[in-house]
């Protein structure tokens, strides 16, 4: 995708559960983001199925507090889902640029090349909806058990489709949990098809049994933000950035719609990761 140089930095509305649209603009708007990443998915912001009556009033709340959409976060998957086109041709209509999709899973008892040639079918099958639709996907590379976290099979989903339409949320985060020390191959193949960017911190703590990944505030974790941002540099890519914030956050972190800390700690935590990527993006 042609990469532009004016882009915004997104809360995800996931950790914005707590308050309706106009107010959740407004503490956005206060703490310095530029944008929303807003979810419409089932228990997000917008229902799907009320997709065609609330997106519109939430993106008109967003844009009267001064700040923009560039993306949403969805669960789509299923070209024939018969919410899709709604939510793509809603969302394209007003204006929003990229939508992330969810994730493939892999099964148990089929062959690995048959599911990904299979996943490859269903994304090409919504490249001609987000082509009618003039919205993007932007699937994400998320660490575990689904297709597209080791980079390399995600590649092999979108590959040979049309990076205009069909693109990769690139996550430091969980592609440094799959390969901390490959990560930057991973990120060179799919750079043709990353539209959007999303941001968090990791770290490892060992348990009696395992070593388990703890999320952390950016620039306290793993995440090597030196050589993360040379990358984006060398690799001229500029894109939409949401920051998800996986931490303890008084419940937010999980999308909760009663928030257990004082609002004054949540903007705290929050506007500290805001600063911290926004010094690092100008350097």
């Amino acid at each position: 995708m042609t990469k532009s140089e004016s882009k915004h930095i997104c809360i995800f509305s996931k950790h914005l559960h707590w308050l309706n649209y106009k107010d959740m603009a407004a503490l956005a708007a206060e703490i310095g983001f530029s944008g929303i990443d807003l979810t419409v998915r089932n228990n997000g912001h917008v229902l799907p199925e009320r997709v065609k009556n609330d997106l519109p009033e939430a993106v008109e709340a967003i844009r009267n507090a001064g700040l923009e959409v560039p993306m949403i976060t969805t669960g789509i998957l299923d070209p024939d889902d018969r919410l899709t086109r709604d939510i793509l041709e809603t969302a394209g209509a007003l204006g929003i640029n990229y939508y992330r999709t969810g994730w493939y899973k892999y099964e148990e008892g089929t062959p690995v090349k048959v599911q990904l040639d299979r996943a490859w079918q269903k994304m090409a099958g919504l490249q001609e909806i987000n082509k009618s639709c003039q919205i993007a996907a932007a699937y994400q590379n998320h660490a575990g058990s689904s297709i597209g976290g080791s980079g390399w099979d995600l590649l092999h989903i979108i590959e040979g489709l049309d990076p205009q339409w069909t693109g990769v949320q690139f996550d430091i985060r969980h592609a440094m949990v799959e390969g901390p020390k490959t990560w930057p191959y991973v990120f060179e193949l799919l750079v043709p098809y990353i539209n959007t960017l999303d941001i968090k911190d990791y770290t490892w703590k060992a348990n009696d049994q395992e070593a388990v990944v703890v999320n952390v505030p950016l620039g306290q974790g793993q995440v090597d933000f030196d050589l993360y941002m040379a990358k984006l540099k060398q690799f001229n890519v500029h894109a939409d950035v949401s920051i998800h914030y996986e931490y303890p956050l008084g419940g937010a972190e999980h999308g909760t719609t009663e928030l257990e800390i004082s609002k004054e700690k949540f903007v705290a935590l929050v506007r500290a990761d805001l600063n911290f990527l926004k010094a690092r993006l100008s350097t």
